[in-house]
C-alpha cells in the first residue's frame, strides 16, 4: 500500500507545471482588471485562485511522495519541499482572501501575491537543480562544448566519451540526483559504479551493464535513458562499446587506439572544421547558381570553393583592363568571396576602395599590379586576411607597416616589391607568427637538361626485367643508381640494357660538357608475387581523376606524367584508405604505394600512411605508421614507390591509408590552395 501511494508521486512531473501558469495567469489578470474592477472579472479570478490552489497542494503532495524514492540531494530537496509548502499556503490564502475580502485582508492581498510569485520562481530554481544540477539556469554550454579538430590527438575519454554521458546520462545520475546510486560525472564515480554494481566491466558472454541498460527494450522499466528522454544513436553507442572495449581507458588517444573502417567514420565525422573560412561558411548563405551562371557567362571567374559550401574564390588575374565595374559586379556576394586574385592586372590604388565590400577575405592576391602604399590603409581593414601577395608592386617600408593591423595575416609575400631587406628583417623579428616568404623567381624555370627516357615494357615483374634508356639527342651521357642514391657523373655510366631481378629504385640522370646537369628520373620497378583480389576505396576519389575506381590501384599499370591517362586516381584537399582483399592468406612484409609528384600542377608526394592487418575485413590492427617530410620547393614531375617494411604478418586483407598534405606549402605559387593526391598502385611482397 504505501509502495502503491509512493508511486502516485510521478505523477508529479506532470502536476507540477499546473499551479506555474495558473498562478501566474491569476496575477497578470489581478493586475489587469486592478483599475476597472466588474463582479465578473472578480469571479473570474477568484475561479482561477481556487484552480491554482488545488494543483499547488496536489503539486506539493505528489512532489513529497516521490522525494521519498531517494536519490536526490537532500539539502536540495529539503528547500525544495519547504518552498513549495510555502507555495500551497500562500496560495489557499490568496483565495479565502479574494474570495473573502474583509476590511484588512485588502492591504495584504497584493504584497502577498507577489510574495507566492517570488516563492514560485525559487521553489521551480530548486526543482530545476534537483533534476538538471545546480548550474543548468547559469551554466555556458558554450564553454562546455569540447571542439575535435584533430580525432587522432582527441582524449577518448574526455574528448569523445565523457559527452555523450553528459548529454544523455549525467541528468539522472549526478550529485544532485543519484538514481540507482550512480553518478557519472567523472572518472572516479564511474569505475565505482551504482547499485548494481560496475557500470563498465563485463560478465562473461555478455555486455557491461552500461550497454546492456542501454540495449534493453524501449519498454523495459530498466531501459536507459528511461523512455521520453533523448535516446543514445547507433554511433554513440558504438563509440561507447569502442571505448570500453579497449578495457575503458581513461587517458588513451584515439589515435593510438585499432579502429574497424566503421569506427575510423565515426571518429572522423566528430572533427570540426575552426579555420577562419570555415567559420564564414556558418555565416553566408549558398549563392545562387543563376548569379553564378550570370558572372561565368564569358568564362570563369568565380568558382565555388566545394561543392555545398557557400564561400566563393574570385580570379580576375591577367585582367588589363580591370575596372570599378569588374569589383562592383562581385558586391552583391562579395561576403561570400574568401579568396581574390587581381594578380598580373591593371589593379591601382583607385580600384583598390572597392575592396572594403570583400570583408571575408582570406587571401588576397595583387602581385604584378600598380598598388602602392596607399592601398595598404584598405588592405589592413581586411581582419580576416591570412595571405597576402604584394610580388612586384611599388609597396614600401612605410606600406609594410601598415600591414600591422592584420591580426590574422600568416603569410606575406613580398620579394620583388621596393621593400627593403632590413624593414621585412624587423617586421619579421616583430611578427612571429607571420611567414614572410622569399622564393627565388626562377624557382619554376626548367633546367637546361631535361632527364633520359627510361623504357621497359611494364614497371612489374614476376622474375626478371629488361630496362633501357635514352635521349633524345646525341653527346649526352646517361648515368644512372640502383641502390636509391642520387645519380651523378660518378655513377654507372649506361652503355648497355640494365636486367634487373628484384624490386628496384631506378635513378638516372643527363650529362653534357658545359651544361647544367639534368633533374633526377626516378622509376620504381616492381617484383609483385602476391596478388589482391578486390579492394574497396573508403571515401571516392575525384570525379576527374578516378580512373577505374579502385582496380586502378591493382591493376599493375603504372601512370604516366599525363594524370589523366585513366592509370590514376586523384583526391583534392583528402586523404584516403584502401583495403585490398587478398586471395588467400599471405606471408606480407612489404607494402608499396606508388605516387606521382608535379608541384607545378599542384600535386605532392604523401606525407605519411598507415597499414593495417586483419583476418576477417573487420577486425584489423594497425601494424605501421610512417610519416615523410612535405616536400621542399621544386619544380620536378617525378614518380615514386613508397616501400613501407612492416612485420612479417599473415593476413587475408590489409588496409593502407595514403596521407596528404591537403594544401599547397607555404613555398607554391599559390600557397594554402588544396593540394592533389595521385597513386597509380599498391603492390604487396
Amino acid at each position: 500500500m504505501i509502495l502503491q501511494i509512493i508511486s502516485l508521486g510521478r505523477l508529479h512531473p506532470l502536476l507540477v507545471h499546473l499551479p506555474i501558469g495558473i498562478l501566474v495567469l491569476a496575477f497578470l489578470m489581478e493586475l489587469y482588471f486592478r483599475k476597472k474592477e466588474s463582479e465578473t472579472e472578480n469571479n473570474i479570478i477568484i475561479f482561477t485562485l481556487a484552480i491554482a490552489a488545488l494543483s499547488t497542494v496536489l503539486s506539493v503532495a505528489s512532489g513529497w511522495l516521490l522525494g521519498e524514492d531517494g536519490g536526490y540531494d537532500e539539502t536540495l530537496l529539503f528547500r525544495h519541499r519547504w518552498m513549495a509548502i510555502g507555495l500551497a499556503i500562500g496560495s489557499v490564502l490568496l483565495y479565502f482572501i479574494k474570495k473573502y475580502p474583509k476590511s484588512w485582508s485588502k492591504n495584504i492581498y497584493l504584497p502577498l501575491f507577489i510574495c507566492v510569485i517570488a516563492l514560485l520562481g525559487l521553489t521551480g530554481h530548486y526543482g530545476g537543480s534537483m533534476t538538471h544540477g545546480e548550474d543548468y539556469l547559469y551554466k555556458n554550454e558554450k564553454a562546455k562544448k569540447v571542439v575535435i579538430t584533430d580525432v587522432d590527438n582527441a582524449l577518448v575519454f574526455n574528448d569523445i566519451i565523457m559527452p555523450i554521458l553528459d548529454d544523455k546520462c549525467v541528468s539522472c545520475h549526478n550529485p544532485n540526483k543519484v538514481k540507482g546510486g550512480l553518478i557519472m560525472t567523472n572518472k572516479e564515480q564511474l569505475l565505482l559504479g551504482g547499485e548494481s554494481g560496475s557500470l563498465l566491466v563485463a560478465e562473461k558472454d555478455e555486455d557491461p551493464r552500461l550497454i546492456h541498460h542501454i540495449k534493453l527494450p524501449m519498454e523495459d522499466d530498466d531501459h536507459m535513458p528511461p523512455k521520453g528522454k533523448v535516446q543514445l544513436t547507433n554511433q554513440e553507442i558504438q563509440l561507447l562499446e569502442w571505448w570500453i572495449g579497449h578495457e575503458n581507458c581513461f587517458d588513451c588517444v584515439a589515435g593510438t587506439l585499432d579502429k574497424t573502417e566503421k569506427i575510423n567514420t565515426i571518429l572522423n565525422s566528430l572533427e570540426e572544421d575552426t579555420s577562419t573560412r570555415a567559420l564564414i561558411a556558418k555565416k553566408v548563405a549558398m549563392v545562387p547558381e543563376d548569379w553564378l551562371a550570370s558572372i561565368n557567362i564569358n568564362g570563369p571567374i568565380v568558382t565555388k570553393l566545394a561543392e555545398k559550401n557557400p564561400l566563393l574564390i574570385a580570379n580576375l588575374s591577367g585582367n588589363k583592363s580591370l575596372g570599378k565595374n569588374d569589383l562592383k559586379a562581385l558586391k552583391k556576394y562579395a561576403e561570400n568571396i574568401v579568396e581574390l586574385n587581381l594578380g598580373n592586372s591593371n589593379f591601382n590604388d583607385t580600384i583598390s576602395s572597392y575592396l572594403t565590400s570583400f570583408k571575408n577575405l582570406t587571401k588576397l592576391q595583387l602581385q604584378n599590379t600598380r598598388i602602392t602604399d596607399k592601398s595598404m590603409e584598405v588592405i589592413g581593414d581586411l581582419e580576416h586576411l591570412e595571405s597576402l601577395n604584394i610580388y612586384g608592386t611599388d609597396i614600401t617600408d612605410l606600406g609594410l607597416v601598415k600591414l600591422t593591423a592584420l591580426n590574422g595575416l600568416k603569410t606575406l609575400y613580398p620579394w620583388n616589391s621596393k621593400i627593403t631587406k632590413e624593414a621585412l628583417d624587423g617586421f619579421s623579428s616583430k611578427h612571429t607568427g607571420i611567414t614572410v616568404v622569399s622564393i627565388s623567381e626562377d624557382l619554376f624555370t626548367p633546367s637546361s637538361l631535361e632527364p633520359p627516357s627510361i623504357i621497359a615494357d611494364t614497371d612489374f615483374f614476376k622474375d626478371s626485367i629488361e630496362v633501357t634508356m635514352d635521349y633524345f639527342f646525341k653527346g649526352v651521357d646517361l648515368y644512372y643508381t640502383l641502390d636509391g642514391s642520387e645519380p651523378d657523373t660518378t655513377s654507372t655510366r649506361y652503355n648497355e640494357p640494365i636486367i634487373l631481378t628484384a624490386s628496384t629504385q631506378l635513378k638516372a640522370v643527363s650529362h653534357k660538357p658545359g651544361w647544367e646537369l639534368s633533374p633526377v628520373k626516378t622509376v620504381s620497378f616492381k617484383k609483385s608475387n602476391i596478388l589482391p583480389n578486390s579492394i574497396t576505396l573508403n571515401n571516392k576519389p575525384n570525379e576527374k581523376y578516378k580512373g577505374n575506381g579502385g582496380n586502378t590501384l591493382i591493376d599493375l599499370k603504372r601512370g604516366t606524367s599525363n594524370f589523366v591517362d585513366g592509370n590514376w586516381i586523384g583526391y583534392e584537399g583528402s586523404s584516403f584508405a584502401a583495403t585490398l582483399k587478398l586471395q588467400k592468406e599471405e606471408l606480407i612484409s612489404t607494402v608499396s604505394v606508388g605516387a606521382f609528384s608535379s608541384p607545378e600542377k599542384w600535386i605532392f608526394y604523401p606525407t605519411g600512411f598507415k597499414v593495417w592487418v586483419s583476418q576477417d575485413g573487420n577486425n584489423f590492427k594497425l601494424v605501421h605508421t610512417e610519416k615523410l617530410p612535405t616536400e621542399k620547393p621544386n619544380s620536378d614531375t617525378k614518380f615514386q614507390f613508397f616501400d613501407l617494411n612492416i612485420p612479417p604478418t599473415k593476413s587475408t586483407y590489409v588496409k593502407v591509408e595514403v596521407i596528404s598534405q591537403l594544401k599547397n606549402p607555404s613555398w607554391h605559387p599559390n600557397p594554402g590552395g588544396k593540394s592533389w593526391l595521385f597513386v597509380d598502385e599498391i603492390v604487396l611482397n
